[in-house]
């Protein structure tokens, strides 16, 4: 029997909550998410709230993140029931992002958010070629976007985040730069450049597949550098690989995470790391609900010393800010030898430096952080 208290939230933690429901299901998404059915909302609202109440926190929250699935299908009352979970557990300077699609934001559930103390919102807007959105199964209409930026401007947020999906099989520089030139128009304080990622049990990676259609990678590599270029000229930094901010806008809560952090979950699928542990919440709504109801605890994964120390190097590799060079020293014998010699090769042929104590990728380490990190971790 473990000894875990898996009730026991340290100070200073993140929380993220899951969402599962969408209202319709994009091709290209393999995260746990359904169209909810009659009564879901329920089993969803009283289950999450048993979960809640069994939950002990050590101090304040410092940053708060509701993803899916879709967030932002919450309706207003619900935004405020759910939001009011989260009262007196809030330092006075935490984040609170909340994931949307363009279909979402009504002016009741932006003013529902914002009562509740959200404070940062984050539009999947993926692209605005309605040719992609179609390959995506995206259906909604790009010409309501700046409609809908003001519309979240005039509630008052002052923190947005745009998510857009980059080297999508089949797109054109062309469409890259009309996609990235759309973006800083509308002037958010931070923008996601997420590659599409295939997961095996999607629709498009079904589709793709029977077309034939393959990877290009040195096309992916192309339209990334294209991409970074874009958004560093028009003012936003890059601080991790997809991520980039105007100076004060980075988003603290996957900085948390990037730095492992803790972070605790809630809602089916939602992960949690508390020091060197983790586990994950059953995936499916009701199977959530089902161990909930019979306060039954995941299965719980201890990360040895050893991979929290390369996950660490890897996690601390993909920001720009890189990592301490004092985690290398935490290694022992042949792991810290192997280590050694492997960064030093990357730094021999320009792939990562080293100096002011700090470990970084160069723009090319950054072009194959994926790579370098399955390495590590080997």
């Amino acid at each position: 029997m473990s000894d875990f208290d898996f009730f026991h939230v340290p100070a200073d933690s993140a929380v993220y909550l899951h969402v599962p429901f969408c209202s319709s299901i994009c091709d290209f998404c393999a995260f746990d998410k359904a169209l909810p059915e009659t009564g879901d909302w329920d089993v969803f609202r009283e289950s999450l709230a048993r979960e809640w109440s069994k939950i002990r926190f050590a101090g304040a929250i410092k940053s708060v993140f509701w993803g899916g699935g879709t967030p932002g299908l919450l309706k207003a009352s619900d935004i405020l029931s759910v939001g009011g979970l989260f009262d007196n557990f809030l330092n006075a300077e935490a984040e609170w992002t909340v994931e949307l699609t363009p279909l979402c934001p009504t002016t009741e559930k932006l003013s529902a958010w914002r009562e509740v103390g959200v404070n940062r919102l984050s539009l999947g807007v993926q692209s605005f070629s309605p040719r992609l959105l179609e390959a995506m199964g995206r259906p909604y209409s790009v010409e309501k976007i700046p409609e809908i930026v003001h519309k979240i401007r005039q509630s008052g947020f002052e923190s947005l985040n745009l998510d857009l999906i980059i080297a999508f099989p089949g797109q054109t520089e062309n469409e890259l730069v009309a996609d990235l030139e759309k973006v800083v128009e509308l002037e958010p304080e931070h923008v996601s450049a997420y590659c599409l990622t295939l997961e095996e049990d999607t629709a498009l990676y079904t589709r793709l597949a029977r077309q034939g259609t393959a990877r290009d990678e040195e096309e992916e590599a192309n339209l990334y550098r294209i991409a970074w270029s874009f958004l560093e000229e028009h003012g936003y930094r890059q601080y991790e690989i997809s991520n980039f901010a105007k100076p004060g806008f980075e988003c603290q809560h996957h900085l948390n995470v990037w730095r492992m952090g803790n972070w605790r979950g809630v809602g089916p699928s939602a992960a949690s790391q508390v020091g060197a542990a983790r586990f994950s919440n059953p995936h499916g709504l009701h199977q959530w609900a089902e161990c909930v109801a019979q306060d039954k605890t995941p299965p719980l994964e201890r990360i040895g010393r050893a991979e929290r120390i390369k996950e660490k190097l890897c996690f601390g590799l993909r920001m720009n800010e890189g990592v301490g060079s004092e985690v290398i020293e935490e290694l022992d014998g042949a792991e810290k030898e192997k280590l050694e010699s492997f960064l030093g090769r990357l730094e021999s042929e320009g792939y990562l430096s080293r100096k002011d104590g700090r470990i970084r990728l160069t723009f090319e380490g950054r072009m194959v952080a994926d790579e370098i990190s399955r390495w590590i971790l080997d």
